[in-house]
């Protein structure tokens, strides 16, 4: 057996082995593509028509009306620098509340159940959780199988590679045939899809692979020349009391000084602080969030605005830059719409790859049967012992 032929039977039997798995992750990819411009279509209604042009109220009315409006603990508040935009009060991971951020008027709940959707799909797609459950054991052989998916595509190249290297014999390989059905038709889809897509999904597996195993995070650092940075011993989170609604104008100093620290933002986020807590930790955007070098992380003192802490994307370590890297290149958002479209078109080819591997596989396994009933009843007709009239006759 040859070396090509060995890696064929290989790359076929963990194909099989995992397809389902890849199918899961290449269909919740997907979904996950463009959940921003999906969550931003669904709420066009919410945009502010026409904002006020005269002083508007502080941020700290925005949290009393949304808390008022819906029962809880609001844990995130988002002001965004276009005045057409609503004010995103969140109280948890998926709920929301819209609210003018000039007059303060509650719009609503947006989109919550297009949220929560996603919220859910992205937690299946990272943790393998449903309902805030996590399956580690699920999760352990998921991130398994995108290691053995990034030895398929590196096999599969190889496998795909031409014995000539003539557009002849290349061009069956590239391109899709109109003139093909069944068998044929589906070993050129698969080389088709596999070739195209081969770099995109390697680079989704690679990034998959750093962001699932410490080891893999490790190895990232270690080739940027940086030192894995401690970790941090996790202990049982004691649940702070949450900033009672009659604090709130403590917030207003804060926020209004993180504004300033960029000019160019776009949208600032605040966590909300606990009750003990001196600090307010924001993240200001100077795009849609998609790119890190965009990003600027403040951490001000809740008395007085006092800068305690601003981390911008340069003041990071070689190796926290390329892991920002790797999280931003995974979705494909880095690189704007286009990286999204990329993005989505290799999770649909990987799906694509699953089905017409696993529709010849059985195809294989069906022609392996027929010959082997086919070989049976020939083995069968040869052994069967010659009657006495043909032995006559044949004397």
């Amino acid at each position: 057996m040859t070396f090509r032929r060995l890696l064929f039977w290989v790359h076929l039997s963990i194909g099989i082995v995992i397809g389902l798995v890849i199918g899961f992750l290449a269909v919740t990819g997907s979904i996950l593509a463009f959940q921003p411009q999906i969550v931003a279509l669904a709420e066009r209604g919410a945009r502010i028509a026409s904002p006020a042009q005269g002083a508007c109220v502080a941020p700290s009315d925005l949290l009393k009306n949304a808390s008022e409006y819906r029962q809880g603990s609001a844990t995130t508040l988002t002001l965004f620098s276009d005045p057409h935009r609503p004010a995103e009060i969140a109280f948890g991971a998926d709920s929301v509340v819209l609210v003018n951020p000039c007059d303060g008027r509650i719009i609503g709940n947006g989109a919550g159940k297009l949220r929560s959707f996603f919220s859910n799909v992205r937690d299946l797609h990272r943790w393998i959780a449903l309902n805030g459950v996590r399956h580690e054991r699920l999760r352990s052989i998921k991130d398994a199988c995108v290691i053995a998916f990034l030895f398929m595509i590196l096999s599969g190249l190889v496998i795909w590679f031409p014995r000539k290297l003539s557009w002849q014999h290349i061009r069956p390989a590239v391109l899709f045939r109109r003139d093909l059905h069944g068998r044929a038709r589906e070993w050129n889809w698969h080389n088709v899809f596999g070739f195209w897509m081969a770099v995109p999904l390697a680079v989704i597996a690679l990034t998959g692979t750093i962001m699932a195993y410490p080891w893999a995070n490790a190895l990232l650092y270690r080739a940027a020349g940086d030192h894995l940075p401690a970790e941090r011993a996790e202990a049982e989170p004691k649940r702070a009391k949450p900033l009672h609604a009659d604090k709130f104008s403590s917030l207003d100093v804060p926020i209004q000084a993180a504004m300033t620290q960029d000019a160019k933002w776009q949208s600032l986020e605040m966590r909300l602080p606990s009750e003990k807590d001196p600090n307010v930790a924001f993240r200001l955007e100077e795009g849609d969030g998609s790119n890190p070098h965009q990003r600027v992380q403040l951490v001000l003192a809740r008395k007085d605005g006092r800068v305690v802490r601003v981390e911008r994307f340069s003041n990071n370590s070689p190796g926290r830059q390329w892991r920002l890297y790797a999280r931003f290149v995974h979705t494909g958002e880095m690189f704007g719409i286009l990286g999204r479209i990329v993005a989505l078109l290799a999770c649909t080819s990987a799906l694509m790859l699953v089905w017409t591997g696993f529709s010849l596989s059985l195809r294989r396994f069906a022609s392996w049967k027929k010959r082997r009933a086919a070989h049976k009843k020939v083995k069968h007709h040869q052994n069967r012992p010659k009657s006495p009239v043909r032995e006559t006759a044949s004397v």
